[in-house]
């Protein structure tokens, strides 16, 4: 991998945004689609960056399923929420597919932080945007029925033309929304059915949106 294909996606990082000198401090790690990461690597605490695939962030149910929180694209950072504490990452990190990651010993990040107050500053907002996202997740996975899980998911998804793009297969998203692969697929039959959506080959287009927001509320 090429030394400008690192800055750039150091770059298109929130935190490390615009600061490509820092790849000097980093080091590169290949890993395969499965492969487990961790913020702890040869016993040395690491954060990490995707430059190439994505990182699939997984919960642990007590019942021993798997419930997808998040999945990290090229730019996003693991190892985050816990740099001023000693304790391991509460969550499973899997690589989605064949992924190339940056590290940076998190030592040397506090060490670049104490003289850098922009990253200091990126550092504290990207905490606070995940402080909300898991709010987010709480409200999300505590809803009892499916439906209304997948009715907020579409609503709360962007769109492009009109189309929801999904980014990731419909197995990886009936485990972010804690269900069954058969309650999704039966689930989108009959909000089609229902002439509220349309599955189309490039994702999801949204017909009745008005109506979707009636469904989430009266449940």
């Amino acid at each position: 991998m090429s030394q400008e294909e690192l800055q750039e996606a150091v770059a298109a990082s929130p935190l490390f945004h615009g600061c490509k000198r820092y790849v000097d401090s980093m080091s590169v790690k290949v890993c395969r689609k499965g492969q487990i990461v961790s913020d702890r690597q040869m016993g040395q605490e690491i954060l990490g960056l995707v430059v190439r695939g994505s990182v699939e962030v997984y919960s642990i149910a007590m019942d021993g399923r798997e419930i997808m929180l998040s999945q990290l694209k090229r730019g996003d950072c693991f190892g985050i929420i816990n740099l001023f504490t000693n304790t391991e990452l509460p969550t499973v990190l899997k690589c989605g597919r064949d992924t190339t990651l940056l590290t940076i010993p998190k030592k040397k990040l506090l060490e670049l932080m104490k003289n850098d107050k922009e990253l200091t500053l990126r550092y504290a907002c990207i905490c606070n945007e995940k402080m909300q996202f898991l709010i987010k997740r709480i409200e999300f996975l505590t809803m009892q029925s499916g439906r209304n899980k997948l009715i907020q998911y579409l609503l709360m998804r962007p769109e492009q033309e009109g189309l929801i793009g999904l980014e990731c297969s419909k197995e990886s998203l009936a485990s972010m929304l804690g269900i069954s692969r058969a309650s999704l697929f039966r689930e989108l039959a009959c909000l089609q059915e229902r002439k509220l959506i349309d599955q189309e080959p490039g994702g999801i287009r949204i017909r009745n949106r008005e109506q979707l927001e009636t469904i989430l509320y009266e449940w």
